[in-house]
């Protein structure tokens, strides 16, 4: 069996920063990713009409906020820029289908920033920190055992599904708590007690669905609209601007209120072809004349979503991680995605915060068994 000192489970953003910060510190370790790709929730599209590799247009979260100040400094350290994100001009609002869109002046919502070019940037960016013999692509972990204070990782190959078993003194989990309780065989390590909290907290995202349309201009900037509408009609029920840069990679996207059940029993492209007709109707004939379009369920997204999480409306996630705290330390075991945060669950902000408090856990674990 090959043994590190740590393993990671999980290649989002939660999972690849705390590889960074294991790489900064000289900590030994290997990072398992499920996907061909990192990112997890963080997913986005390159533009294919100007092949332009610098811009991303983001499918998952995109937001930063003004007191999310630990995205703000990693952004920073990997010397990332970003944006405000563009809300000059009117708003649109669409009560319902016998009501023409009525323009409101001056209905903008909060100062939101994001990263210039697409927040998979910053994925790219963390990956090219680590050195590659430390992780690893297309490694679906299957189970987690304990065995006296080691534990032993399986790891299968989803290309050649071969299967490897690694062991570790020190396992981080940087994976929903649903998606833990679905995949990595809590019940042969977990109390009742954190088996049930695994399942009963909501994966953030797993029931939303975006739409996005790219654009060679930004009409709607032209006509006086902001790019942001709401409505009632749908099928997307809240939209905004979208573009990859202040001044480039025009875009508008949407959140589509329907459940990801009911997106699966439709055509996608029937589902983007009404998406387009919506835009439309709100920001004018301009906006047939798009350059891509893209649509992504992350609900019909088996990394993300499970059945539980499929069958509940969304809602905040809320672990209450501590009272576990004696639990997991007595198993050596971290749990770092962003719906473990004790601040900011679910968003860009708790996912840097868990898996700070994971690696500040780690450490002070690792400098006792070193006296």
């Amino acid at each position: 069996m090959n043994k590190k000192c740590v393993i990671i489970v999980g290649g989002g953003l939660a999972g690849l920063y705390t590889a960074f910060q294991l790489e900064q510190l000289n900590i030994p370790y290997v990072l398992f990713e499920a996907k061909d790709v990192f990112g997890g929730r963080i997913h986005s599209e390159q533009p294919k009409v100007n092949n332009d590799e610098s811009l991303f247009h983001d499918l998952g979260p995109t937001w930063i906020f003004p007191h999310h100040y630990r995205m703000k400094a990693l952004a920073a350290n990997l010397q990332q820029n970003l944006f405000h994100q563009y809300i000059t001009g009117a708003v649109v609002y669409h009560e319902h289908t016998n009501i023409a869109p009525k323009i409101i002046k001056n209905g903008q919502g909060p100062l939101l920033h994001r990263l210039e070019g697409g927040l998979y940037k910053l994925i790219l960016a963390l990956q090219a920190k680590l050195s590659k013999s430390n992780y690893q692509l297309s490694s679906q972990v299957d189970s987690l055992l304990k065995v006296n204070d080691t534990w032993q990782v399986t790891v299968k190959n989803t290309k050649d599904a071969s299967v490897v078993i690694h062991e570790t003194d020190n396992l981080i989990l940087a994976l929903p708590p649903r998606l833990i309780h679905e995949y990595l065989t809590p019940a042969h390590w977990a109390s009742e007690a954190l088996t049930k909290a695994l399942l009963a907290v909501p994966t953030w995202m797993a029931n939303q669905a975006k739409f996005i349309a790219t654009y060679n201009k930004p009409f709607w900037r032209d006509s006086g609209l902001a790019g942001q509408a709401f409505s009632r009609v749908g099928p997307m029920m809240e939209i905004h601007d979208a573009s990859a840069a202040d001044q480039q990679g025009f875009a508008l996207f949407g959140f589509i209120g329907l459940s990801s059940q009911a997106i699966k029993s439709v055509s996608i492209e029937d589902l983007k072809a009404q998406c387009i007709n919506q835009l439309k109707l709100l920001f004018g004939e301009a906006a047939q004349h798009y350059e891509q379009c893209y649509l992504k369920s992350w609900g019909n997204d088996v990394h993300v979503a499970t059945d539980k999480d499929r069958t509940e409306p969304p809602a905040h996630p809320d672990f209450h991680i501590k009272r576990f705290s004696q639990e997991l330390s007595s198993l050596n075991l971290y749990l770092a995605a962003s719906e473990f945060s004790e601040q900011d669950a679910g968003y860009l902000e708790g996912a840097i915060n868990a898996a700070d408090t994971a690696i500040s856990l780690l450490k002070k674990e690792l400098l006792f068994k070193s006296y």
